[in-house]
């Protein structure tokens, strides 16, 4: 009865410090406010990657991407969802749920959905890399790649098709 209680004891005293461990992997702090963004997508079989900028808004647990170039469009992005502007209003892309909490948690750091769903391993001084745990993820993507100093300044995600997207991100405030 002692010993049971002993390894009750220990096993509470161990499980926060595991807890602790796994968070501290994920050392960037959440993002908030307005950033610019400039992507690259290289898909297999084109020589040149396709390239877009914008901006975009995180507030209130909801991200507005704004792409300006080349061609405007924007897309809202929530827990319930991706939503797309078409025609003075937004309208739900079927099936965007778990897309929504994926992107909001990467950019938001957000712990339990992370920890949930990718294994995470320090890449290098500057880069973790998430590496999916299951399906529909493990479907998707191979790895996706977060890197920066105290801030997300660089999203790679490396598709299961072979195709790979780059993401920079600076906050508004130190743009010229």
């Amino acid at each position: 009865m002692i010993r049971l209680g002993c390894v009750l004891l220990l096993a509470l005293l161990l499980m926060p410090a595991q807890a602790t461990d796994s968070q501290a992997l994920l050392r960037f702090k959440p993002l908030q406010g307005q950033l610019s963004f400039n992507q690259s997508k290289q898909l297999q079989g084109l020589p040149v990657a396709l390239k877009s900028s914008g901006y975009i808004l995180l507030q209130d647990g909801q991200l507005l991407w704004h792409t300006t170039t080349p061609v405007d469009s924007k897309l809202l992005v929530s827990p319930a969802g991706v939503s797309q502007w078409q025609q003075q209003q937004y309208v739900a892309v079927a099936g965007s749920e778990f897309v929504g909490q994926l992107m909001l948690a990467v950019l938001q750091q957000q712990h339990q959905f992370i920890n949930d769903h990718f294994a995470l391993s320090d890449a290098d001084n500057d880069c973790q890399l998430l590496q999916p745990l299951q399906a529909p993820l493990s479907n998707l993507f191979v790895q996706i790649r977060l890197c920066g100093e105290a801030t997300l300044q660089r999203i790679v995600l490396q598709e299961s098709n072979g195709n790979s997207t780059t993401i920079d991100l600076q906050p508004e405030a130190n743009l010229d």
